[in-house]
């Protein structure tokens, strides 16, 4: 396999990850926001409406594949396919809304992480809500119709300290993979859409971004 991009930290592929993960090397995590299966309907927002539909979102999501892969995994999103998933104690609550949970909008105000890291359900908040997108200033560009903050990809990394190698199967624009590589970490990425392997791996090729604290 030819990767579509690598420095010292990072390796990424463009290709369906289901071809790709047999011929990986052993990871510690696999962090991944992947398709849900859901056919989400974008027309109500014409920014994210203009990036397309997330390919493989018309069709229920499999996740057998990566959990053949990795000692750990975190799946956001398992609410929507949590049948098809082991029973586990443990979920991740990612709360993105500045209210209360009773919220007329028609967004959820949270969203969900399956997790076999064990112990007890965790919570983070950070607002993510619209075009208010806490740390990235008012108005910060859509590059992905699903596009996760950095610092929740942080915080669930800080929740394993003992993953060195990161595996992102369905890795979007790269948010999993700059977190890691922001904390020192390893990481490989795999893409399905080309457009979104040539904007992670211009993320990938900044400089390390300084964290607060």
């Amino acid at each position: 396999m030819k990767p579509y991009y690598q420095d010292e930290a990072v390796t990424i592929y463009h290709g369906d990850c289901r071809d790709i993960l047999p011929h990986l090397e052993p990871v510690d995590l696999v962090l991944t926001d992947p398709p849900y299966g859901i056919n989400r309907d974008h027309s109500g927002h014409k920014v994210i409406a203009r990036l397309g539909a997330i390919v493989g979102d018309d069709k229920p999501f499999n996740p057998r594949p990566i959990l053949g892969v990795g000692q750990t995994h975190i799946l956001w999103g398992a609410n929507h396919y949590a049948s098809r998933l082991p029973d586990e104690s443990c979920w991740l609550l990612w709360l993105k809304h500045d209210h209360s949970f009773f919220t007329f909008r028609s967004t959820s105000p949270f969203e969900l992480a399956w997790t076999d890291i064990g112990g007890a359900s965790r919570a983070y908040r950070h607002i993510w809500d619209g075009s208010i997108k806490q740390g990235e200033g008012f108005g910060h560009p859509h590059v992905h119709p699903a596009e996760k903050p950095l610092e929740l990809m942080r915080w669930c990394l800080s929740l394993v300290p003992d993953a060195h190698l990161i595996l992102d199967p369905f890795m979007g624009s790269g948010t999993t993979l700059r977190a890691a590589k922001d904390l020192g970490r390893k990481s490989i990425g795999i893409e399905i859409e080309e457009r979104y392997c040539e904007i992670a791996a211009k993320r990938m090729a900044q400089t390390v971004m300084a964290l607060e604290g």
